[in-house]
Formats: C-alpha cells, sequence, structure tokens
C-alpha cells in the first residue's frame, strides 16, 4: 500500500439481462502502484474498465477514479486516464478529423 487510493470500487457489479459481467468487485489500487486486469475471455476486465471510465453505469455498488465517480464526473475522470480499446469505434464514412471532431463536440 503506497500513497493514497487512485482506484476504488466498492460492491462495484454489472448485469447484462440475466448475465453478472461483474461481481460485487472491491478493488483499491493506491498510488505508485502497479496494476493489470488478467483474466479469460468474459471474466470482466474489459466491462470493469469501462466503468471505472463512465463508459458504461454500474448496475449497483460504487467506483472512484482519483476521486472523482465516473458516473457522475465522467469528464473529470476521461481527463485524467487514457484508454485505447482493442477495437476502435470510428466512423468508416467520416476522415480521421472528422472522427475527432464529432467526438469531441459529443464530449463538450
Amino acid at each position: 500500500m503506497e500513497g493514497k487510493p487512485i482506484i476504488e470500487t466498492r460492491e462495484l457489479t454489472k448485469v447484462y439481462d440475466s448475465t453478472v459481467a461483474v461481481d460485487h468487485l472491491n478493488l483499491t489500487v493506491y498510488e505508485g502502484e502497479v496494476f493489470g486486469f488478467l483474466g479469460p475471455n468474459g471474466a470482466g476486465k474489459t466491462t470493469t474498465i469501462l466503468m471505472l471510465l463512465g463508459l458504461t453505469q454500474p448496475t449497483s455498488g460504487t467506483a472512484t477514479v482519483c476521486g472523482f465517480n465516473p458516473v457522475r464526473e465522467a469528464i473529470r475522470v476521461k481527463r485524467l486516464v487514457g484508454y485505447l480499446p482493442e477495437h476502435l469505434g470510428f466512423y468508416d464514412d467520416m476522415t480521421a478529423v472528422e472522427n475527432l471532431q464529432y467526438v469531441a463536440r459529443l464530449n463538450r
């Protein structure tokens, strides 16, 4: 345990229909620690990260990232955290600049 908590989850849960993707996750990552999510496909790694970034809402439980709630303060979290998904969601009918401008407008 080093420094202050940077990532905290308490009973974080995500359910899609009848599938439990993340089941009451309790996690604390402290400033200065290196942490990785490891597990097989379908273990909930991506879903957890999406909840930490405010890109999907938890079914129940709470999370904080650098002291911010990703559900209520998603923009603040996104300003502090970089995320590169495996599959990018660009629109094929737009140029790279148009894609960036479109996403920037959505995040104002």
